[in-house]
């Protein structure tokens, strides 16, 4: 047999399944002379407007050879079916760990993490202070119906942390072993194979709770022991090396032995990286962004990106991505977290303070699309100096919205014309919005990037700045510090023991690529007593 890949394969939107077909058309071949045909990434493709169609990348065998050049074959290339795998991946189990491990964060990180050292034999604890994802989200839209803030159980904190309730979008820049191996486990957990190989690849956060009780099953089932209502409170450290924690629950605060610490507490979880300072962790400011979120009619975006006539049933709601700089190319500005048919959410983290998210339901066949746009800001000076700023706009934004999580909002048309509307569109936020002049009360440079970007998006997309509402603050985007860590080992430079990962950690974006951090840190380690 013969091993060929054929590279942006073109299908009609209404054949998505006929992949088989495509190809051999395309080689002037019989279907039945294509053996073993699998997909490796597949996408939609939509850079002629009007026309979008899938593009596959394929790898699949023949009884016998092709010819590799000519018009017939521009995307077709000799290939080889040899893949790595994780257990001859580099450093596989060279980093040697007690073999009891306490995991603080039922994130992405902490969740992939305890699974898979779980599944390498270690014993693990995971610890988190929100609650089971079920309680969490009864408690999410109590809060949206009464405004009455629980500190340890939101839209950030909970069973599967600031992930669970966003856009459940599973981009990553980069695939390797250990976001293979993320999105593999999905699909053991029920979520659509086609994850595994879809450029795009989005859950939503209807389906993400369904998953998250199914891995907290499956620790169970491990052996593992989820402790909710569990919050970190302290950290020993005897000679550089963790010694112990301090566990708060409903009965009170207990220390507790611990030799293998492993932090996956997301970037929102300002009180540890607080501790961590005062327990002598190395940590490091570093850069982030802050911006705010903006809406759109969904059918504005359909137009614009995918053109007149497109049946978005096939294609589904359309994206986008937007970058451009500014300030004489000195700063910039840029989409991030972009939700198609999605809506907008209040995600505080501490009492006083207001910032703003958007998520998704699977569908994703809301009227809205949402996204942030914003502005680098660099990394401090100070240590918490960026954390600081943060929590400056964000205490800003609750007092200009009446101090009962009503959102500060102005169309972007105004905005542009620095003024203030007495009345504002129709909005996804569920917590009522407040008419303000931004300028009045969000950082200048921030605003005057805000401004160049959206003029300049308004002519990738027209109607970006006429149909445009902000709705501020998007404040977290990533975490304004790190915890310096190992980047072969992910242990902290200067605590043994201690293990960081995820977005609290400062090195990862996102539900795969914390996931991830997980999968990595348990292929890494070796049991060593």
């Amino acid at each position: 047999m013969f091993t060929y890949r054929f590279r942006e394969l073109s299908v009609a939107l209404a054949r998505k399944s006929q992949v088989r077909e495509a190809l051999a058309r395309e080689l002037h071949l019989h279907p039945e002379q294509i053996f073993n045909l699998e997909v490796e990434r597949f996408a939609l493709d939509s850079r002629r407007k009007g026309e979008p169609h899938w593009s596959y990348n394929v790898i699949f065998e023949t009884e016998r050879p092709l010819k590799v050049s000519g018009n017939n074959a521009r995307g077709l290339v000799a290939a080889t079916r040899e893949r790595e795998s994780l257990e001859s991946a580099p450093f596989a189990h060279s980093v040697p760990m007690a073999s009891h491990v306490s995991v603080v964060g039922a994130g992405p990180a902490g969740l992939w993490a305890s699974l898979h050292l779980l599944r390498r034999g270690f014993k693990v604890d995971l610890y988190e202070q929100g609650k089971p994802v079920e309680e969490r989200f009864r408690d999410i839209r109590r809060f949206f119906a009464d405004r009455i803030f629980n500190e340890h159980s939101n839209v950030l904190f909970g069973e599967g942390g600031a992930g669970a309730f966003s856009d459940g979008k599973l981009n990553t820049r980069s695939r390797n072993l250990f976001s293979e191996t993320v999105l593999k486990d999905m699909v053991e957990f029920g979520i659509d194979e086609s994850v595994v190989t879809f450029a795009k690849p989005h859950i939503g956060t209807d389906r993400l709770v369904l998953m998250l009780r199914k891995i907290r099953a499956e620790i169970a089932r491990l052996g593992g022991n989820i402790h909710f209502y569990s919050a970190l409170e302290d950290i020993e450290i005897k000679d550089g090396k963790v010694a112990a924690i301090k566990i708060h629950n409903a009965s009170g605060s207990n220390w507790t032995p611990c030799e293998a610490l492993v932090l996956a507490t997301g970037h929102s979880a300002r009180n540890i990286y607080e501790l961590l300072q005062a327990r002598g962790v190395s940590l490091e400011s570093k850069a982030f962004a802050m911006g705010v979120r903006v809406e759109h009619p969904q059918s504005l975006i359909n137009l614009r990106q995918l053109g007149k006539g497109v049946d978005t049933r096939l294609t589904g709601a359309a994206e986008y991505f937007l970058a451009t700089p500014t300030l004489n190319k000195t700063s910039s500005a840029y989409s991030f977290c972009m939700c198609p048919g999605g809506v907008l959410v209040p995600c505080a983290s501490e009492p006083g303070t207001l910032a703003t998210n958007g998520m998704s339901y699977s569908r994703r066949n809301g009227q809205t699309a949402n996204g942030a746009i914003v502005v680098p800001v660099e990394a401090s000076q100070t240590l918490f100096g960026g954390l600081d700023f943060q929590r400056k706009i964000e205490a800003d934004a609750f007092n200009v919205g009446g101090k009962n999580y009503a959102a500060p909002a102005q169309s972007i048309k105004a905005f542009l014309a620095h003024h203030a509307e007495k009345k504002l569109q129709k909005s996804t936020y569920p917590c009522g919005l407040v008419p303000c002049n931004m300028w009045d009360w969000l950082d200048k440079k921030i605003c005057q990037s805000l401004a160049e970007g959206f003029m300049n998006f308004d002519r990738k997309i027209p109607g970006f700045v006429e149909q445009g509402l902000i709705v501020a603050p998007e404040t977290r985007t990533s975490s304004p510090l790190r915890i310096t860590r190992n980047n072969e080992t992910l242990e902290s430079v200067n605590t043994q023991g201690l293990f960081v990962l995820g977005e609290g950690a400062g090195y990862s974006g996102g539900i795969v690529t914390s996931a991830a951090d997980g999968v990595r840190l348990a292929l890494y380690a070796k049991i060593s007593r």
